[in-house]
């Protein structure tokens, strides 16, 4: 019976100790990509962006006037982060079809015949085409990027 007192009593005092927190700024998303950077510090209710490119940063406040080219900006960012990604998966992809069809040849030439042919011609034809699209995203979300850059400044 003691115990559980001295358990509900320490239970009891955690709950009702007072709680502090500190007002001080701290970052509440950051990325590089592509030479374009973007960090958002929260200070107490207000948003500080420190957006860049390359070597040149800027620190911006953010109001009513630029939030919508500062959110754009982040995700232009975001975007080239993730098609980059996509774009090596799909390079990666490309690249162990044609090695592995390149195995299968050196060591069995009669595969090559009828269905087979088919078959490794449309996976490697799939992975050329993700290819492709994915370096078209990559071109319009650098173009967007320094787009919405270009704004800001």
């Amino acid at each position: 019976m003691k115990t559980k007192m001295i358990i509900l009593f320490m239970m009891a005092s955690v709950l009702l100790m007072p709680k502090t927190f500190a007002a001080a700024p701290f970052v509440v998303a950051s990325q590089k990509a592509g030479g374009y950077q973007y960090s958002v510090i929260k200070d107490n209710n207000s948003f500080t962006w420190s957006v860049g490119h390359q070597d040149h940063l800027m620190v911006i406040k953010e109001t009513k006037g630029n939030e919508i080219e500062l959110e754009r900006f982040r995700n232009s960012v975001e975007d080239i982060n993730l098609h980059l990604f996509e774009l090596i998966i799909s390079a990666v992809y490309f690249l162990l079809v044609l090695i592995t069809t390149l195995v299968i040849f050196k060591k069995n030439k009669q595969m090559f015949k009828g269905s087979h042919l088919i078959i490794i011609a449309s996976l490697a034809g799939i992975a050329f085409y993700n290819s492709i699209v994915t370096s078209i995203d990559v071109t319009a979300a650098f173009q967007d990027a320094r787009y919405y850059y270009s704004l800001l400044q």
